[in-house]
């Protein structure tokens, strides 16, 4: 009996102890949360990937709204398709001679095509099935009006014979070596992402951090129940608020994500981590706001820049091989994978277990920096 008697103020205090803990670690994120809603700077580095994604989301718009889709035509014949395909506003042929012109033009000129048989309508007036061959060439983001092509040769087949489709057309995409279509707005919303972890998370809680440095408030936090390691678990509270705000909305003015979308947003949970370890190592380093800005902002754009291009475009050996071993490359190349095959799976993604890898080591890191130098957070060491 008189053990359990005694017990019980060694339990409350515990609790009470950590119920001190959160306090004091909420009391710190809300000061941030607080600086990061007044401050002109923050706001600017905060809303910067929603800036770049609406911009554009404006340019795309008015770009399709003013696309002009090139045919390359030969015509064995004399079909009324070319002259309905003529009178389509959207189109604009060229007209050749022959087919080693009209490879040529596909090829060299970058714009779609189609082979039209001799007797082509007449064939599909008596029921017969002639073969139409077409080649597609969605180059320079012209992927949806190539769609719009395809559904009006269709439709415009469809008047020259019956109700079914009375042709076999042979539809033969050409690879490019950029990203088209919805995989492009995909790659687009992935570099944001991206951005909102790397570019404005890291500088956001590193930014708190060196301010505070600069400003010594580290003095008075020694008379104070906080230590360095509620400081930077504090910056860790408001830098996840502040990211999971700006990520919000920026999914929100994508419509969604795509495709697989819970491991999707898997992917997200893991950077948030590794962003938040890379601002407060970056933090503990650096010891003014200056160099906080000019070693942070060229490392996050070293890490970066290899795994967007490596996704954009097909890269020349070696720097293929080389880019594809910058740790970002796959949480880009996991990110595009989940978006847009929604059949990915965790059993199918290795990406995903090389990421989880990184996001281990870079949290030890930084861990095992606040362990060695715990006050190099809070002052100049």
């Amino acid at each position: 009996m008189s053990t359990e008697i005694k017990s019980l103020p060694k339990q409350t205090q515990k609790t009470s102890g950590q119920s001190q803990h959160w306090r004091v670690i909420w009391a710190i994120a809300r000061k941030d949360l607080a600086e990061l809603t007044t401050n002109t700077q923050f706001i600017v580095m905060s809303l910067m990937p929603v800036l770049i994604f609406l911009l554009y989301r404006l340019m795309v718009s008015g770009i399709e709204n003013s696309s002009i889709l090139d045919i390359a035509v030969y015509d064995l014949g004399s079909s009324q398709l070319v002259t309905a395909m003529a009178e389509n506003d959207l189109l604009e042929l060229h007209l050749v001679t022959n087919e080693a012109e009209l490879q040529t033009q596909i090829e060299e000129g970058e714009m779609s095509g189609v082979q039209i048989p001799a007797n082509f309508d007449a064939d599909v007036a008596a029921g017969n099935t002639p073969e139409l061959q077409i080649w597609l060439n969605p180059a320079e983001g012209m992927a949806s009006e190539t769609a719009v092509w395809q559904r009006f040769i269709e439709a415009e087949i469809l008047k020259l014979g019956q109700q079914t489709l009375p042709a076999q057309i042979t539809w033969t995409e050409l690879e490019t070596g950029f990203v088209t279509g919805t995989v492009l707005d995909s790659y687009l919303l992935i570099v944001v992402l991206t951005m909102v972890f790397f570019i404005s998370g890291t500088n956001l809680v590193a930014m708190l951090i060196t301010e505070e440095k600069e400003k010594k408030m580290g003095i008075a936090l020694i008379n104070s129940p906080a230590t360095p390691y509620h400081v930077a678990l504090g910056k860790a509270v408001a830098g996840t608020l502040a990211l999971m705000a700006i990520l919000g909305l920026i999914i929100l003015l994508n419509g969604g994500l795509t495709g697989n979308w819970p491991l999707a947003l898997l992917y997200l949970a893991i950077t948030l981590p590794i962003s938040l370890s890379i601002a407060i190592l970056t933090g503990s380093l650096v010891q003014t706001s200056k160099q906080c800005n000019s070693w942070l902002g060229i490392g996050m754009l070293v890490l970066l820049i290899p795994a967007w291009f490596s996704k954009l475009i097909t890269l020349p050996e070696p720097f293929n091989t080389l880019f594809s071993f910058v740790p970002t490359h796959f949480l880009v190349a996991g990110l595009g994978d989940a978006l847009n095959n929604p059949e990915t799976t965790l059993a199918t993604n290795a990406n995903f277990a090389i990421w989880l890898l990184v996001m281990l080591v870079v949290v030890s890191l930084t861990a095992w920096r606040l362990r060695q130098n715990p006050k190099s957070i809070i002052a100049h060491s």
